[in-house]
């Protein structure tokens, strides 16, 4: 995450999008692909599917939050090594830290909600399920 001086610059590939939670307590913006050109991942885990989440991931140093941060709450359910963000407020879930605990997938980035994302069009973007439900452990029990 940058400090808001965000080195990190747009490129024809890449662009700066813009979000924020519901209520607006938490605004900030990453850098990722075009999101018709970008992975999406729509993922079937517990976690995913009851928060909605449409992630694209952009790395640490590609994302900066002008508001917020420090007021995010972090739940860790599972292997208890990811820290899924929500706004305190709303509710809105913000964004997934993977603490680099799968860095064979993704590197030193995080899961970015898409639909935070000003004025987006899910109807215009194309997703990639991924069937975390029965490929992640442990398995989900309530």
């Amino acid at each position: 995450m940058t400090d808001g001086t965000s080195p990190t610059k747009a490129t024809p590939e890449k662009v700066w999008y813009e979000a924020n939670c519901h209520c607006g307590n938490v605004k900030y913006k990453f850098l990722a692909p075009k999101l018709e050109d970008a992975k999406l991942m729509s993922c079937n885990c517990s976690i995913c599917e009851k928060n909605g989440y449409v992630n694209v991931y952009p790395k640490r140093d590609e994302f900066v939050f002008h508001t917020g941060f420090d007021t995010l709450k972090k739940y860790r359910f599972g292997a208890g090594d990811k820290d899924h963000m929500f706004c305190p407020n709303c509710g809105s879930s913000i964004m997934v830290d993977f603490n680099k605990t799968l860095m064979e997938y993704f590197g030193d980035a995080v899961g970015m909600n898409v639909r935070m994302i000003k004025d987006i069009d899910m109807d215009k973007l194309t997703t990639q399920r991924y069937d975390g439900k029965n490929l992640m452990d442990p398995k989900y029990e309530v």
